[in-house]
């Protein structure tokens, strides 16, 4: 039993919201994972190495810091206070702070993992279940429970098919006008919500611009509150990147392609197909993957769009099909050139 886990293991939060490791099944992408010298770890993807976590560190313990998590001081390292407005940490600066905190997560690691760490699970002393942490934060406030009920019946689902993930998973009820949902269900059901959020984005004041950027999903509910979108795979076998393996063929090129495959678009990662694409040297590559292995631009590529991408030109193999994919690991490493109509 390490300190930092004798400091928090009788904290009521701590022991409500947080799951044992012998308890962990199947790691989904933005999955919160406590570290035993207190990091705070937001898991990326489904494709694990075995034994290991592929994610970020989101929140670090600070005396300084100001937010409580575990009835200890918290800061974030993926967000900043510029003028008084939360700014958004780029990922070159994450990556910097991750290798000061625990370099022993940058070795070995896989080519999507770029931007990410990659822990040993037996580092780790718990998990936060997305859906057991939102009926708890439900149960203990009936504001989060209204909200809920009313977002879920905005988007006619079952409040029961709701998670959560951030600072709320965890136990922090202050932020209760923003929330950062996980939305489980087959691709065909979320394609049913991601449609809606489509047309309530529409209106200028439903949009969400934030941290320099305007975000595709993101939305304001009826109520004001800011709705953060994750999305969950119930039926595993739709997952595309669940087991595979991933070779780099040539390193930093860019391509320019218009997506004819946007299936898996509002995912982490986002796993497109792109047609009528131009790859440098590659005059026989007339269609190839779009892989955005990371979560900053969920939703934002439609078929239609015309895409510029750059990254490293990759072989992926699973189980199914072994295919060319561009890999694009930060978000500042992709645009649309032209939007299409889905």
């Amino acid at each position: 039993m390490t300190n930092f886990h004798d400091r928090v293991k009788d904290n009521e939060k701590f022991r409500d919201f947080v799951l044992p490791m012998e308890e962990l099944g199947f790691i989904r992408d933005a999955m919160i994972f406590i570290h035993k010298n207190g990091l705070l770890l937001f898991s990326e993807g489904y494709h694990h190495p075995p034994g290991k976590l592929i994610c970020n560190i989101i929140y670090i313990p600070d005396p300084k810091g100001e937010k409580e998590i575990f009835g200890l001081p918290y800061r974030s390292i993926i967000k900043k206070d510029q003028d008084g407005e939360e700014a958004w940490i780029n990922y070159e600066s994450q990556l910097e702070l991750y290798r000061e905190l625990a370099p022993e997560a940058q070795v070995g690691k896989p080519p999507y993992a770029r931007f990410k760490c990659q822990f040993d699970l037996d580092d780790l002393i718990g998990f936060v279940d997305h859906r057991r942490s939102l009926k708890k934060a439900r149960s203990l406030s009936p504001e989060i429970d209204d909200a809920i009920r009313n977002v879920a019946g905005m988007l006619k689902i079952h409040p029961d098919t709701v998670g959560v993930t951030g600072s709320l998973s965890l136990g922090n009820l202050k932020t209760a006008h923003d929330f950062d949902l996980v939305f489980y269900g087959t691709v065909a059901e979320g394609w049913d919500i991601v449609n809606q959020i489509y047309r309530i984005v529409e209106d200028p004041k439903r949009q969400v611009f934030e941290m320099g950027m305007l975000w595709a999903i993101r939305f304001y509910d009826d109520w004001g509150n800011m709705i953060c979108p994750f999305f969950s795979y119930t039926d595993l076998s739709e997952i595309p990147l669940k087991d595979f393996t991933m070779e780099v063929e040539k390193e930093g090129i860019e391509v320019t392609g218009t997506v004819v495959n946007d299936r898996h678009t509002f995912y982490m990662p986002s796993v497109l197909r792109l047609a009528k694409t131009e790859v440098p040297g590659r005059s026989n590559l007339k269609e190839l993957g779009l892989i955005l292995y990371h979560g900053g631009l969920r939703g934002e590529y439609k078929v239609g769009d015309r895409v510029r991408a750059r990254g490293d030109l990759v072989r992926v193999k699973t189980a199914e099909e072994t295919y060319p994919a561009l890999l694009s690991t930060n978000l500042s490493e992709s645009e649309k050139v032209k939007s299409g109509d889905r």
